[in-house]
């Protein structure tokens, strides 16, 4: 056995790794640290998505159908006025990716257009043959620095929930997952204005948005998440 290999199994040196990197780098915290020490230790483990974590189910080896919804405030329409069809569609693809039965996004768009609002759960998830309804409702989107026009940042936050729909069950439709969003994109420094178009920067900010909340659905590895 190679030195790497028995270190990796040594639960007792990992202990002593976690230990001293602890001590000898207060500068790093939260979660990255710890992601950091932990590849460092074990190599780059898959996490387990959130909603697996909390319903017991993988969506990328189920056959169940996944609808996807999103809702934001009239004072975020009024100035994004497609945000809600943009994440719609950018987080769909995200989980498409990973094999997920998504309800194709333009179905549910046109859905939104023909009735004016979403409705009942249980008659979407009846139109579309979806045994799950997941709703990210928007409450904050912003892409300008607080006090600084001349710098950009993103922020957004949100919920995001997700329904069980059977209609055999006692309960029709009950609540299955929920986590909320906390969205600030670039995280450690804002980005001048003068650099990038503002059409683009907020292009950046929902691709950020839809893979933050596509994580919460779909194994990955640690590495890669994005908090």
């Amino acid at each position: 056995m190679n030195p790497v290999e028995q270190f990796r199994q040594s639960p007792y040196l990992a202990r002593i790794l976690l230990l001293c990197a602890a001590l000898l780098m207060p500068g790093l915290c939260g979660c990255r640290f710890f992601v950091a020490v932990g590849k460092m230790v074990m190599g780059d483990p898959e996490s387990t998505s959130s909603f697996e974590q909390f319903t017991g189910t993988n969506l990328s080896k189920s056959e169940d159908r996944l609808l996807i919804i999103c809702t934001a405030p009239h004072n975020i329409l009024t100035e994004f006025p497609s945000v809600q069809v943009d994440l719609l569609d950018r987080i769909s693809r995200h989980l498409e990716n990973r094999e997920i039965n998504v309800v194709p996004s333009d179905d549910v768009a046109a859905w939104h257009d023909d009735h004016g609002e979403w409705g009942d759960y249980s008659e979407l998830a009846k139109h579309f043959d979806a045994r799950y309804v997941m709703h990210l409702n928007l409450r904050s989107f912003s892409y300008l620095e607080p006090q600084s026009s001349n710098l950009l940042r993103g922020r957004s936050e949100g919920t995001v929930k997700v329904y069980q729909v059977d209609d055999d069950s006692l309960v029709p439709v009950h609540k299955a997952f929920e986590r909320n969003l906390h969205v600030k994109f670039p995280e450690i420094h804002p980005v001048p204005r003068e650099t990038r178009s503002d059409e683009m920067f907020v292009e950046n900010l929902l691709n950020r948005i839809a893979l933050q909340t596509s994580q919460m659905f779909y194994n990955h590895r640690l590495s890669d998440t994005i908090y």
